[in-house]
């Protein structure tokens, strides 16, 4: 529900058919009896992600041309998402010996992960993940020191593919005062992306703390989304519209 402003942003002019997905959480935080893993997450975005495409035409889309966003974890959910289709499997996520693979918690009948894996790595073009976690370092303290190997396995920073063999254009926004994710981290995950040959905007919104992109119906979070959010979901727009517009 948060995401409703940055929504109504983003389709005014009708060129966009926005989803806004849920996802379980870490943990049992979201109270159910097993615990799920960061793996479970991701599964998760990719199965949705698969019933947009499946249902995008009643709704006026393409399910062959998606750009995906979130803020925060979300942020680290949506470069995974854009970056990391070529992981999408049935074979399990560590449970062998060098095997790293997220199994989307939605299969359409008569689908298998490949099928998925191919479908999704061609429908996803561009991505704007908002001071989300992208290195190592920041997924272990929030993981709280899991093995290196399995953060390595979730971290976008480590896993972006060569401009040459996909390109993935990505938007970058951080507030110069977020306590929570540095904008420093956020630049050095742009600075990465570069030096694979991707497209990176990378944009510091001064005087912004985190979540700014967030709306409720409460006085102080409106005046926030309307003095950094309403605008920098307009340079966000626009960089979508030079993606999918591009002759």
């Amino acid at each position: 529900d948060i995401m409703r402003g940055l929504a109504r942003e983003l389709v005014r002019g009708g060129g966009y058919v926005v989803c806004s997905l849920d996802y379980r959480w870490l943990g049992d935080a979201d109270g159910d009896t097993r615990p799920n893993t960061m793996a479970d997450l991701i599964g998760d975005i990719f199965g949705g992600l698969v019933h947009i495409q499946e249902h995008a035409a009643e709704y006026g889309g393409d399910g062959m041309r998606i750009g995906v966003t979130g803020d925060s974890a979300g942020g680290h959910l949506s470069a995974v998402a854009s970056l990391m289709t070529d992981r999408i499997g049935d074979g399990g996520f560590g449970t062998t010996a060098g095997v790293w693979q997220f199994r989307p918690s939605y299969l359409p009948v008569g689908k298998t992960a490949a099928d998925l894996r191919a479908s999704l790595t061609a429908a996803i073009r561009a991505a704007a993940p908002s001071y989300g976690a992208f290195g190592m370092e920041i997924l272990s303290r929030v993981l709280r020191d899991p093995p290196e190997a399995s953060v390595r396995a979730i971290a976008p920073q480590e896993n972006i593919p060569p401009a040459r063999q996909r390109a993935v254009p990505q938007y970058l926004v951080v507030g110069s005062e977020d306590r929570l994710i540095q904008p420093a981290g956020v630049e050095a995950f742009a600075n990465a992306l570069r030096a694979a040959g991707q497209r990176a905007d990378y944009v510091l919104v001064e005087g912004a703390n985190h979540a700014f992109f967030d709306w409720k119906p409460d006085a102080p979070t409106k005046a926030t989304f309307e003095r950094f959010g309403a605008p920098h979901a307009a340079g966000m727009k626009r960089f979508f519209d030079g993606v999918f517009q591009a002759r």
